[in-house]
């Protein structure tokens, strides 16, 4: 499973970089370039804040803010490695969107989106804010259906770990009368 989560969390970010790299590098700023006519096209833009470029005249503020979410989902992958592939694979896509974003912030002072849906109003967005939605979403469904279950067969199995030890306990009895 580490090699998947080292995966999932390295990918997104050279992904990301990738993209961005030849989008800033073959398209000009604001210029369109079809990609699915009608559904999708590029369109090279900066964001200075966040999603839908809120806060953008607070950047440092939310930079702080980013950097601490980073670290709690830091925290939360290496204290919940091995509970469960989706919590780790969804805390994994969220901090790789994350960083890929934040190299764009700390370098740049913005973040370069591309990606725009022409089929209905929606923010530019980049391949950092797809591993970071499809992330929190996966790790929403474990939160909800998963983590239940999970939280469930942990606490039997130290049941049964528990009542296990007492057992050996009372066979190791010596008999003193």
């Amino acid at each position: 499973m580490l090699i998947a989560v080292l995966s999932v969390l390295f990918g997104s970010v050279i992904l990301d970089q990738l993209t961005k790299a030849i989008v800033v590098s073959q398209m000009a700023l604001y210029e369109e370039v079809p990609f699915l006519p009608g559904l999708i096209r590029f369109y090279h833009t900066r964001n200075t804040g966040a999603a839908f470029s809120m806060f953008s005249d607070n950047r440092w503020v939310f930079m702080v803010f980013s950097v601490i979410a980073m670290i709690i989902m830091t925290y939360l992958l290496v204290k919940f490695h091995g509970r469960h592939w989706l919590l780790s694979v969804s805390l994994a896509a969220v901090l790789g969107g994350g960083i890929g974003n934040m190299i764009d912030r700390v370098l740049s002072g913005y973040v370069v989106d591309f990606l725009d849906f022409q089929f209905m109003k929606f923010a530019v967005f980049n391949v950092a804010d797809i591993f970071v939605t499809c992330g929190s979403v996966a790790l929403a469904v474990y939160i909800l259906f998963i983590e239940p279950k999970v939280e469930k067969r942990l606490q039997e199995q130290k049941e049964a770990a528990s009542a296990a030890e007492e057992g050996t306990h009372e066979g190791n009895d010596d008999g003193d009368q």
